[in-house]
């Protein structure tokens, strides 16, 4: 669930298919949204079965486990991956000895998509991981290059091979 946490003086409820926001006078509380559109959730359950649902919606799912700490923002990370639509079309590929993806977490400017910067720090050197990212947390309404359409859904494998 996408996370923000405020203090407000007063109580709020409200409640959503898509959306659950609680706020307590006096006291801090975590705001968690779902961006993730129903119809695509759907899809994503039958492609990813047993995802857990972290901040914003995006599913995670340990493929297998790697070992040592957890990656945290200011760590070098060398992984390959492929990126992907719901339909399984193959929009990104980063694969191979020569051709992996090295990059810091939390740098600014961003590096990575923040749907990564959400997953990452579930994920350890030697480990394969599959995340479903909703379109806020990917490539919005601008979509990429022509490859992948505005407020799509993408799915992206991630093997990290190496965090320094």
């Amino acid at each position: 669930m996408f996370s923000l946490v405020r203090d407000f003086g007063f109580q709020i409820l409200a409640v959503s298919s898509v959306a659950f926001v609680s706020l307590v006078s006096g006291r801090s509380e975590i705001l968690s949204l779902d961006y993730l559109p129903p119809a695509h959730a759907a899809q994503v359950d039958d492609l990813m079965p047993g995802a857990r649902v972290i901040d914003g919606g995006i599913r995670f799912l340990e493929i297998e486990a790697g070992e040592g700490p957890s990656i945290c923002e200011g760590d070098k990370v060398e992984a390959i991956y492929t990126g992907k639509l719901l339909d399984g079309t193959v929009f990104n590929r980063k694969a191979g000895q020569f051709h992996t993806y090295r990059f810091e977490v939390g740098a600014d400017p961003r590096e990575v998509i923040m749907g990564w910067e959400l997953s990452l720090p579930l994920m350890q050197k030697g480990g394969r991981y599959s995340i479903a990212i909703p379109s806020q947390f990917a490539y919005r309404e601008k979509g990429r290059s022509g490859q992948v359409p505005p407020f799509s859904t993408v799915i992206f494998e991630i093997e990290i091979l190496n965090v320094e």
